[in-house]
Order: C-alpha cells, then structure tokens, then sequence
C-alpha cells in the first residue's frame, strides 16, 4: 500500500507520544501481533481526544466516540523490545464524524498506518456529533492541506452469516468489555483475528511457508453493551498471486458488529519474502470461498 508521503513523517502528525512495546504483545512469529498493532494506534487516538476534548470526554454512559471504520496497514513488522512513537494527525471533521490518520514509527521508520473514521453512538444508532465535541474538533484541526488515499471499498456487509465457510462461537469475556461497559474496539478485533487463525488452520500444510497480515479493514455497525457470547465467520472473497483475501464478520445474535476484509500475504519463511500461491495451495483453498449467491468472488492469476 503506498501511503502519502507526509505520513511517514512522525512530524507532519499533530500529537506524538511514545510507548513502550511489551513482551506479551508478541506471537508465535515473535513480532508484535495485529491486534497489539491495533491497540497502538487506538492509544494514539485516545491521546489525541484527551488533548482535544478534555478528560471529561474520556469516559461516558450516553454518547460514545467510537470508529465507525478503521483500515489498518502493517508496512513492516513491530519488534519488542524497541519503542514505539505513535502519531495521530485531524484530517477532516463533519456534522456526523471526523476522521484521524494514525502512524506507528520504530527505529526511524515507518511500521503502520490506520485511517479511522469515527462517529457517535447512542442508545442503538450512530448519531450526529455532540455541538460541542464538533466545535472542539474544528477549533483544533490544521489548515495545512494533506494528500490522503480514497477510503477503499467497503468489505462485503451483504453476506449472511451463514454464507461464509467457517462459523464458530466465541463465550463473552469480562475482559471484553472496556470502560463504557461496551464490548470494546480491541475485542472486535481479537475476535476477527480469531476467525482468521481458525479459516487458515487447513491451508498451513507447508511448514516452509508463512503468512502475514498487510491490511485489516473493519466496518463497525453497532456497540454492544454488555457481556455476551459473539458469533463470528470468514472466508476467502480473492486470490491473487502472492496474497489473498479474506471476508468476516463478528454478530452477537442477529446483531452485527463488525464486517472485516483482511488482506494476507502468502512469504517464504526462510527467505522472509512473498512467494507465488502455487495451483496445490489455491486448490486447497477452493473450499474456503465464501458462498453467498450474491457474493462477487474474484480468483485472479
């Protein structure tokens, strides 16, 4: 993904602070995983509201501030023990939502970026800004003009729970929950990282090859308040040559959470680099596609 030049500059950002990568968000491939990532740039946004709206906007039990969608790039791997300078940048505001431009930098560079559009949520819907979150807003965003990628297409929200190939069950959690008593932006994304891990599990055959996560674009359509048990599914929507697709959702009942795309990346784990999906891999593959009759798959060469 190539990103506008100014966000690999942890100047151009409006605020930075730095944080301290912990031994316990790394995975088996001993890197920061996606979600620790994730939790980063969530961090950096709630720097950035605290500076700009206060702590009184910190917590609430009416109108919550919360993404309306997020698409999160990893440009390299994140490595403890090293720190980590997340920037956040104000890059447009409206009656209904504002968005922000987060950047993680490691060592001198650039690891990750998110574009997150946020809004607020009451009671059931997403509703306009509060008058004074949105005159805040204004007040603090920079006139300087920046150059930003179109958001991409929206992941595929139309397809029914039931029309994608792997469908489990995940039992609520306290830990879920964050400070408003909501299941929290981190859990939406353990669970599609869980989803993910479990529609993988029959094409890792081949000890020699890995897989990275490039991008996670999540729709967020409703926050759940209270504890509870969380359906989640994917499958695969695209194939291409060294990556792939893959489509999911998180539902708590017939309420839905979440609608993911995440973009993989197929490596050759002795060379660390992206290999080809050769004709075995993609047939293994081939049962893993989501099944939707309106579902638009693609298989690209």
């Amino acid at each position: 993904m190539k990103t506008p030049a100014w966000q690999n500059d942890p100047e151009r950002y409006d605020l930075r602070h730095t944080a301290a990568l912990q031994y316990a968000h790394l995975d088996t491939i001993r890197h920061a995983n996606n979600v620790a990532v994730h939790g980063l740039h969530v961090e950096a946004r709630i720097r950035h509201q605290l500076a700009v709206l206060g702590e009184e906007r910190l917590f609430s039990d009416t109108v919550l501030l919360r993404p309306r969608r997020t698409v999160t790039h990893f440009l390299r791997e994140t490595h403890y023990p090293h720190d980590v300078t997340c920037a956040t940048r104000l890059i447009s505001v409206a009656a209904d939502s504002y968005r922000l431009a987060t950047g993680l930098f490691q060592q001198g560079e650039c690891v990750g970026v998110q574009d997150c559009l946020m809004g607020a949520w009451h009671g059931d819907r997403w509703v306009d800004l509060p008058a004074d979150v949105r005159t805040a807003l204004d007040d603090a965003r920079s006139t300087d003009p920046l150059a930003t990628n179109d958001w991409p297409p929206v992941p595929p929200e139309h397809v029914p729970m039931q029309g994608y190939p792997a469908l489990s069950e995940i039992s609520g959690r306290y830990a879920d929950l964050d400070p408003d008593v909501v299941i929290g932006e981190l859990a939406v994304s353990r669970y599609i990282e869980q989803s993910r891990a479990g529609t993988l599990r029959p094409i890792r055959n081949d000890p020699g090859l890995g897989m990275l996560v490039a991008s996670v674009d999540l729709s967020y359509h409703r926050w759940h308040r209270g504890r509870a048990n969380v359906q989640v599914a994917c499958g695969i929507d695209r194939i291409g040559n060294t990556s792939f697709a893959l489509a999911g959702a998180a539902a708590v009942g017939d309420e839905r959470l979440a609608t993911a795309r995440s973009t993989m990346v197929l490596i050759d784990r002795a060379r660390h680099r992206p290999t080809p999906i050769d004709a075995t891999l993609r047939a293994s593959m081939e049962g893993l596609f989501i099944t939707a009759d309106e579902q638009d798959i693609a298989r690209d060469g």
